[in-house]
């Protein structure tokens, strides 16, 4: 795509220095806007604003929601963030981000990272931990809820069974949260002592909430991906079973308190190559749920099958319409970035720097080591074409990178 010209422009200012200070104010604004297209990473882009008065303002110009989005960068347990230039699978330069020390990052889910801290609050509760969201770019906060109330059980009939002798618990994890909207945080948790506690329960809140909403609980549900797409939460199963979790308000609607009122599996047809070993439980394999670019649902899976030595690669799109699975053969235009705390496809850009169509990056340990048993890996492209694997080393102590994570400046 070639630079974009306007001519509404408004006049540059002029500084009374600049001529003599820098060459770079000689150059076109149109010239100056298609550098900046060409750089894919949000680093390079700060650092073009900074290069004269003439650069700034046309970054300030050249509106975010105008430029091809930026690369993501990949967040490590220890606080440490790399940028990646990608270039047929290399990896550019890397810089470090540092937060507290008392903190421990706890996941990166979109432009969000996760931390928590220890709670000082008596000899009783030495396990209450407090989580909080935090955009180290902007510097923006989200306090979440140190409590999370004990989960139903969910009956084959849709009624709900009794709640849990305890009430709240402050022992759980959140292995993944999604800011959906101001008003609404959704999280999938994992508690501990608790008879259900190798299920994860999808639960929900609002900012200022002092605990998470009471969740629903099934034994025949293990959600490991989650998505919130059309207004609904959706997660999925490592078999590929797809849920909507319905949601409903409580209390007046100023301050409305959200919990998940429903959970009802969607009837999706599966496609004939969804079947055999993909379905095999001795089969080592995971999905993934992503939004394209055009507003698409899709679930990616991958599949090791048992006693083989190749992983399958599938990409679906839900019609929920015709009701089925659609299979893509290829990804036309986009690129996948895929990771257990936060997925995402982005546009590719006919400027250089941007890595080509139909690939998929997976930051996967439990892939990656499928793939590349003898190896260090942690990080695989992906070829929908060739339906090939190609390593990617970014250079971080192994016992750092096991939940490495996407993330989306």
């Amino acid at each position: 795509m070639g630079a974009r010209t306007s001519k509404s422009r408004q006049p540059i200012p002029e500084s009374s220095s600049a001529s003599s200070s820098s060459p770079w104010m000689d150059l076109q604004p149109d010239l100056v806007e298609l550098i900046l297209r060409c750089l894919t990473s949000h680093a390079d882009r700060v650092r073009f604003a900074a290069v004269c008065r003439h650069w700034r303002f046309v970054a300030r110009e050249y509106s975010v929601s105008r430029l091809p989005p930026a690369l993501p960068w990949i967040s490590f347990r220890g606080g440490q963030m790399e940028t990646l230039t990608l270039k047929d699978g290399d990896v550019g330069e890397r810089h470090f981000i540092g937060f507290r020390e008392e903190a421990v990052r706890h996941g990166s889910f979109g432009n969000w990272q996760m931390f928590q801290e220890k709670a000082v609050t008596g000899r009783w509760r030495s396990r209450h931990h407090r989580h909080y969201l935090r955009n180290p770019l902007s510097g923006a906060t989200v306090l979440l809820p140190g409590h999370c109330k004990k989960p139903m059980h969910l009956n084959e009939d849709g009624s709900h069974g009794k709640p849990s002798i305890w009430q709240t618990s402050f022992d759980f994890d959140i292995s993944k949260v999604i800011v959906c909207s101001d008003d609404l945080i959704a999280a999938i948790v994992l508690y501990h002592r608790h008879p259900m506690a190798t299920r994860e329960v999808v639960v929900c809140c609002r900012p200022g909430m002092s605990s998470w909403s009471r969740g629903l609980y099934n034994i025949d549900h293990y959600y490991v991906d989650m998505a919130f797409y059309d207004g609904k939460l959706y997660t999925v199963t490592r078999e590929g079973r797809l849920f909507v979790h319905e949601l409903a308000w409580s209390g007046r609607s100023t301050k409305a308190k959200p919990r998940v009122n429903q959970i009802l599996e969607v009837s999706l047809a599966a496609p004939a190559s969804l079947g055999g070993f993909f379905t095999s439980p001795f089969s080592n394999m995971s999905c993934y749920l992503v939004i394209s670019n055009t507003g698409k649902l899709l679930m990616v899976r991958w599949v090791l099958p048992y006693g083989n030595s190749s992983v399958a690669v599938k990409v679906f799109q839900a019609d929920f319409e015709t009701s089925q699975w659609l299979e893509l053969k290829r990804l036309d235009g986009q690129v996948l970035f895929i990771s257990p705390n936060c997925s995402k496809a982005i546009s590719t850009s006919g400027h250089g720097g941007y890595p080509k169509g139909n690939r998929i990056y997976f930051l996967d340990y439990s892939l990656t080591r499928s793939c590349f048993p003898n190896t260090y890996y942690y990080t695989c492209l992906y070829y929908m074409r060739s339906k090939k694997f190609d390593p990617i080393s970014v250079g971080q102590d192994i016992s750092y990178a096991w939940d490495a994570a996407w993330f989306f400046p």
